[in-house]
């Protein structure tokens, strides 16, 4: 029997872009079809558009293929993926966006390196000659502040959640208990021997982001209280700082002789130390509520319906 590829594609609002995403995978299965058998799983999470409509017609004309799954609601990227991933039964399995800037011709490449023993193949953006500089600096931000915070963890630097993971992987990924995980940071902490594809960001086909500054910051914050520690250790270092101000704001007293100039000094000293206690306390209260989320142990999505093509099928019935 020949290897199953899995191929998982959440989808919110694509009516634009499922149709013509289905007819470049088909193009890339084509090509492998004579060592491979693969199933294209289209999550539709809680679209408010005709997604689902699309998904349900692409998989009535490719039933050998394609999967679909539908969520009960909008649950964010991360639910989706999720869902998508632990329905997939492949020898391997590929998380990638919908919006064909993640490149369906990579994939060959991703399975070949994946047959030379790779347990994780990783999509690095090279360019992102699309995105604005606004998308461009939050991301080059966001990747330096979670290098400087992965400790041990090794990070591929401009990856976002286009990889490979072979079901060895893939394993290990599922069996965590931890309940708001986010891909990018779960996989390479399971590390297992890693390799890279280079490829260069292409356009969206069709519709509009769904990463706007309300959805990036969340998902930042997420990443971070969920790699690492290190920003509850670091507060640690605010003591110091505020001893050091004290005596600067003591020192400017002592020589201006309590003038008007240095009691403003010094509340412009113990405004920034007040705004460093309020910034302590709000890195607490994230890691407070990743606490309660993970003591809730709700799921993060829950499947309303579920179609598995055919090879999916035959893999469930051995």
């Amino acid at each position: 029997m020949k290897k199953l590829i899995s191929v998982v594609a959440p989808m919110y609002n694509e009516e634009g872009t499922a149709h013509i995403y289905c007819q470049e995978m088909k193009k890339m299965t084509e090509g492998l079809s004579d060592r491979y058998d693969f199933e294209i799983i289209l999550v539709n999470d809680g679209s408010k558009d005709n997604t689902y409509a699309v998904m349900l017609e692409e998989q009535a004309a490719n039933p050998k293929e394609i999967t679909t799954v539908c969520l009960s609601r909008n649950f964010g990227l991360e639910g989706a993926v999720n869902a998508g991933i632990r329905k997939a039964k492949g020898d391997a399995v590929v998380v990638m966006d919908a919006d064909l800037q993640d490149p369906p011709h990579l994939i060959p490449e991703m399975i070949e390196k994946w047959e030379n023993g790779a347990d994780i193949v990783v999509g690095s953006r090279v360019k992102r000659s699309n995105d604005n500089f606004f998308k461009k600096a939050g991301a080059g931000f966001y990747y330096k502040v979670m290098d400087w915070l992965s400790g041990k963890i090794k990070l591929e630097k401009s990856a976002a959640n286009f990889r490979l993971l072979s079901r060895k992987a893939l394993d290990q990924v599922l069996a965590l208990p931890e309940v708001n995980s986010v891909f990018r940071v779960v996989v390479p902490f399971v590390g297992m021997k890693t390799d890279v594809v280079e490829y260069d960001r292409d356009k969206r086909y069709a519709g509009t982001t769904k990463y706007n500054l309300k959805s990036m910051i969340p998902y930042a914050l997420d990443s971070i209280t969920g790699i690492s520690v290190e920003p509850l250790r670091k507060i640690m270092f605010l003591q110091p700082a505020a001893v050091l101000w004290f005596v600067v704001s003591l020192v400017a007293m002592c020589l201006t002789g309590g003038s008007w100039k240095a009691a403003w000094f010094v509340s412009m000293i113990m405004s920034a130390f007040f705004e460093l206690i309020l910034l302590a306390l709000g890195i607490m209260a994230e890691y407070i509520a990743q606490i309660m989320t993970e003591v809730k142990g709700r799921p993060t999505s829950i499947i309303y319906e579920y179609v598995p093509c055919e090879h999916a099928q035959e893999r469930t019935e051995e």
